[in-house]
Order: structure tokens, then sequence, then C-alpha cells
């Protein structure tokens, strides 16, 4: 496995473009989900992964996704979901639930172009202890249709080298039966990125999930104003 994508939330769509556009990002349209809840725009990296930022097509409709996002929307967002690329999905579905893991899907999904063109994708969502965990993703149409060729940025990001990530010590267990075989060292890695599993404080397990992301640019290092990011915490490193 490899790590796709993180997903940040924001409220309107056209506003958080430009902002991390004024982050030095080069953002490129995405389209509306298949159904019809939700609408993307994505920055792609040449590493192979992006950022996704999306948006609820319609802010007073109760409904949810069939990832569960709608719960973050009163919060106002940020970065608040992760997902794997899997090469067999039915494969690691069966092998994480030997494992002892809680897993929905695989169910089919999709999104439509602004050209009109519709893009076809099956994925899972990992669950412990009834938390979610990431989502897994296989291609059913080509990988380069859903996610674009990875641009050039002004502020030189090429790729997401670090997540941090609130767990439970059962949430560690099972970020390592996802990755299947850790490194040497202990660390946990999915592709090129290193995962920073820590422990929540006390009364913080609504929090559990991923919190913060390093990216690699060459723009100098630290935060990235977070009112611009809609509430994301990235940084440069």
């Amino acid at each position: 496995m490899n790590l796709d994508h993180l997903v940040i939330l924001v409220r309107e769509l056209e506003s958080a473009v430009e902002d991390y556009e004024e982050l030095g990002f080069t953002v490129t349209p995405g389209g509306e989900h298949a159904d019809g809840l939700t609408r993307n725009a994505l920055i792609p990296f040449s590493d192979g992964t992006y950022l996704e930022l999306v948006a609820f097509t319609d802010p007073q409709d109760t409904r949810d996704n069939v990832w569960g996002w709608r719960a973050f929307a009163g919060s106002g967002g940020g970065l608040i979901d992760h997902c794997l690329t899997s090469g067999d999905l039915s494969r690691d579905v069966r092998r994480l639930r030997e494992a002892g893991l809680s897993v929905d899907g695989p169910d089919e999904g999709g999104r439509r172009l602004p050209d009109g063109s519709e893009i076809r994708w099956s994925s899972a969502r990992v669950r412990q202890r009834g938390r979610s965990l990431p989502f897994l993703i296989e291609d059913l149409t080509p990988k380069d249709k859903r996610v674009p060729d990875a641009v050039h940025h002004p502020n030189g990001t090429s790729g997401i080298v670090r997540l941090r990530i609130s767990a439970s010590d059962s949430d560690i267990d099972a970020y390592a039966s996802l990755i299947a075989t850790p490194e040497p060292d202990g660390a946990l890695r999915i592709g090129s990125c290193t995962l920073d599993l820590e422990l929540p404080h006390p009364g913080e397990d609504a929090k559990i999930g991923p919190f913060a992301a390093t990216l690699k640019a060459v723009a100098g290092t630290g935060e990235l104003d977070s009112s611009l990011s809609h509430g994301a915490s990235l940084w440069f490193g």
C-alpha cells in the first residue's frame, strides 16, 4: 500500500481554492462525487500523493457520504481523513478481516469530471472499536483519470513526508496490520511518508485521527497560515 491522499474538508470550495493558491499551491479542478453530496479540487504532488479539498454541495443537507465526513462539518472541517492505495482491494479487505479488523465495503464510487467524463473506484473503510481508520481505494478506471499529473507548485512542494495521527494503543496495532511490513527500525511508513502515531491526551478520544501533515517543499520551514489552509495543520519541512 501507499499513501494516496489527505482529505481537507472546507466550507466553501471556491474560496479554499483561492486561499491555497495564495499559499503557493497549484490547484486543479476535481468534480462532483457520484452521490451528489460533495465536490472537490485536487493538489497533486510528484510523489504520487495529493491533497483533496472537499466541500458538501448543500450545507443544509443532513445526509452523509460513505466516508462519514458530515460529522466534521459542524466543527469547521480541516484535515479529517486519509486514504491508502490498494492494488487488490478484495485481497486487502480479506487480509484485514482475518487480522481482526472491522472493514466496511468494498463499495463502488465515482466522480464526474468537469469535462463530463466519469471515473470509478472501489473503496473500503477500516474501523477499530467503532472509530474510523484510513479508507482504502482501488481504481476501476485508470488512476491518471482520477488524479491529474503532478504540476509545478510555486512553493516547491513535491510530496507528503510525515503524517501525525492521534491513535490509541489498539489503533497503533491496527495500523501495523494495515501496513503489513513495518520498517526494521519499528517505524511505520506508507511509501515515502512516515506515520507518527501519538497517544491522545486524556479525554481527547474524539480527536483520534490525522491532525497534522508535513510537506516536502523548498519554501522554507514552519506551519502554513491556518486561516488560508482552512483549519488544516500543514507544515513545510
